[in-house]
């Protein structure tokens, strides 16, 4: 048993770094996203689909932040929750610097919903993948 110990730690590790990276990484995708100017972003992704967009983008941020979360809280998706909506509020006030850009509280919304269902969906597949 005692030389099962490390391994397991070692795996501990790897997977929390796993995690650590995809999600750190993930947000940094996010700021370069909103880091497209205005007149650059394409119509496609104007209007009809961005809060759609929105939700999306934000419901994956709430999955890796849950499964990173997960292995270092006891009780991570209020955790994650908090975390992705500031991500949220502070992308949109980010992107109020950008040229052709502008900051709305719908958009803060829309990333609260699905930071919100992406944790809600990583907490119940963890479950039923653990037990």
């Amino acid at each position: 048993m005692l030389l099962t110990c490390p391994k397991q730690l070692l795996l501990l590790l790897k997977n929390m770094n796993n995690a650590k990276i995809y999600f750190y990484g993930y947000v940094v995708l996010i700021f370069i996203g909103s880091s497209i100017p205005g007149g650059s972003v394409p119509d496609v992704f104007r209007l009809t689909w961005d809060k759609l967009l929105h939700v999306v983008e934000y419901c994956i941020l709430g999955i890796l932040g849950f499964r990173y979360l997960s292995i270092i809280l006891k009780q991570p998706l209020f955790g994650i929750i908090i975390i992705g909506i500031t991500i949220g509020i502070i992308d949109e006030i980010y992107q109020g610097i950008i040229p052709g850009r502008f900051t709305s509280s719908i958009d803060v919304i829309a990333d609260g919903i699905g930071v919100i269902s992406g944790a809600f969906i990583s907490k119940y597949s963890l479950r039923s993948h653990h037990g």
